[in-house]
């Protein structure tokens, strides 16, 4: 089950982030080793107080010293492209895609992915073997989903440009870092978008790169927030991109379970039993999974819930259902009652896993 909830999280990851890779820029690369720049930088603020000369007047973009990598100890990434571009109908439409990473090795591994496409916004959250996505108000918790890299979801920058960049302006604050910028030519990406201008802003002192611009034009078929509508793939898009890179080594991240996820709720009068591999929950609703015989469940709700005040009034049970996808049962349906209020709990063993749903009637 442990493998499942993995390949699950990761195409729920894919089918959203791949389409920030999908113009002006390159998907990300998960493969290869990577070693971490970061291992004797100062802090931010001690790169804050350098008032010292500019960097080189010309830069390779091929050194490794200028990125931060994935597995660097503790740090923010954002990305934010926006789209200005025809519709499918010739409309004018414009499109903003953001993304934030956060990663931080201690006091445990931990990472939170937050990802907005103008239709709603999406937190993931992976604290050690823990996974929590934030989707519309509604947590889904994985607790034993396995280790989760979130951060090769990142744009890989270093595959990206290449060669010798010169240095156009110095002394530029970047995200509370003394920087000196660096401008790129078509020579220097490894797309095919067609180039307005791009520059890197490169750190003082330590020398990695803290800010990352491109504007463009290219073929998208990112769908925009305005009707659902497309993009036109048939006719360029304007487009720009700003990637920035901060690393945090003051201990101030502090990557925690998300609120939505320790809200009170129906978990306060209805509790899961030990031992559920997944869960789902709203204002309105409580669904989870758990590696048990639907009998079982059953009988824990049976013999828990009158212990808190609440009466068994249904209890139905059916072997087998077919559905239009196929056979499922059994299904063990529970109404209790408190107060006025009636709330169903639907115990489904029809699956490889049982499913239970809990909600007011």
């Amino acid at each position: 089950m442990k493998k499942h909830n993995s390949i699950y999280f990761a195409l729920v990851i894919v089918l959203i982030a791949s389409q920030a890779c999908s113009a002006g820029g390159t998907a990300p690369s998960t493969g290869g080793e990577q070693t971490s720049p970061l291992a004797a930088t100062a802090s931010s603020q001690e790169i804050s107080s350098i008032d010292g000369p500019p960097g080189p007047e010309t830069i390779d973009l091929k050194s490794s010293a200028l990125y931060i990598q994935p597995n660097a100890p503790e740090y923010r990434f954002e990305s934010t492209i926006q789209y200005s571009g025809p519709d499918t109908t010739g409309a004018a439409k414009e499109v903003t895609a953001f993304m934030a990473l956060e990663v931080q090795t201690q006091p445990q591994p931990a990472q939170r992915l937050i990802l907005d496409y103008g239709t709603g916004s999406s937190e993931t959250t992976a604290i050690d073997d823990q996974v929590f996505m934030v989707i519309s108000g509604g947590c889904s918790a994985f607790p034993d989903a396995g280790p989760q890299d979130q951060s090769a979801f990142m744009p890989d920058l270093q595959e990206e440009i290449t060669g010798q960049a010169p240095r156009v302006e110095s002394g530029i604050d970047i995200n509370g870092f003394v920087t000196d910028k660096y401008e790129l030519s078509s020579e220097n990406l490894v797309t095919d978008d067609e180039l307005i201008s791009a520059f890197v802003y490169v750190a003082r002192g330590v020398g990695f790169i803290s800010l990352f611009e491109l504007q463009g034009r290219t073929k998208t078929d990112f769908l925009t927030k305005t009707d659902l509508q497309w993009l036109d793939p048939d006719q360029k898009a304007d487009f720009t991109r700003k990637d920035n890179y901060i690393p945090i080594e003051d201990g101030s991240l502090n990557i925690a379970i998300p609120a939505s996820c320790n809200q009170a709720g129906l978990v306060d009068e209805f509790p899961m039993m030990d031992g559920s591999i997944a869960s789902s929950t709203g204002p309105e609703f409580l669904f989870y999974q758990i590696d048990k015989p639907a009998a079982e469940v059953a009988d824990f709700y049976r013999t828990e819930m009158p212990n808190r005040g609440w009466a068994l009034s249904e209890d139905t049970t059916v072997d087998r259902v077919e559905t239009a996808s196929g056979s499922t049962g059994p299904v063990v349906t529970l109404v209790f009652t408190k107060d006025g209020r009636n709330f169903i709990v639907k115990v489904d063993g029809g699956g490889p896993v049982t499913g239970v749903t809990i909600k007011e009637k």
